[in-house]
């Protein structure tokens, strides 16, 4: 079985390696947001965010907060990510917002980034995109970044061969405890598709090819 839980965690943990090391540069200091963090590549964000030892790991779910990874420090519900902030930290700010969300909450985000904070964008799982002005990242002193492992990895193969390596062994020795994923034979890969389409799939689903 061991080999399904690799396969579930390559993918979002070498995104999530990539994204908390290589570009939002994450430290001990660091107050990090997750957007959609019960989703999976929020949930395994948020976990290597606590194993980096960041100083709070905030994850920001649409409704139920008992969804939320138990690495999450604190968790707030989206239609209430001012409040919640406010009430979660010292001056209702964070350092680092990741991002695989968009839509309005991915703005909300922007609007509660300390100076010097960096919000890097995974995703627009809204399928609605909003407009950074460059005039706010510059007189706030906030950085936005994008990652998209995909359309990197061919160009920094270094980068996520060391990620790849990371996330290998720690899964195999337990570190990085991802969930068991969904697995289905490979003959249902269409169904598979169309649940993800349809946005019903577990968080993670494994295509068998052979057992």
């Amino acid at each position: 079985m061991w080999y399904r839980r690799w396969a579930a965690a390559l993918v979002n943990g070498v995104t999530a390696w990539v994204a908390l090391h290589d570009v939002a540069r994450l430290d001990a200091r660091d107050r990090v947001l997750v957007l959609g963090v019960t989703g999976g590549l929020g949930a395994t964000t948020a976990r290597m965010a606590a194993l980096f030892l960041a100083r709070q790991v905030i994850g920001v779910v649409g409704r139920d907060p008992d969804r939320a990874p138990a690495e999450c420090t604190d968790v707030v519900v989206a239609d209430a990510l001012a409040e919640g902030l406010d009430r979660l930290t010292p001056d209702g700010s964070v350092d680092v917002v990741i991002d695989p969300v968009g839509g309005p909450l991915r703005a909300a985000a922007f609007q509660r980034l300390a100076p010097f904070g960096r919000q890097v964008v995974l995703g627009n799982a809204s399928r609605d995109d909003r407009l950074f002005s460059g005039d706010e990242t510059w007189l706030a002193t906030r950085t936005v970044s994008g990652l998209s492992i995909g359309g990197v990895a061919h160009l920094r193969p270094a980068t996520c061969t060391e990620a790849l390596t990371a996330v290998i062994s720690l899964v195999a020795r337990g570190i990085l405890d991802e969930p068991l994923p969904a697995v289905e034979p490979l003959e249902n890969a269409g169904k598979v598709h169309e649940a993800l389409e349809s946005r019903t799939a577990p968080a993670k689903t494994v295509l068998s090819v052979a057992d």
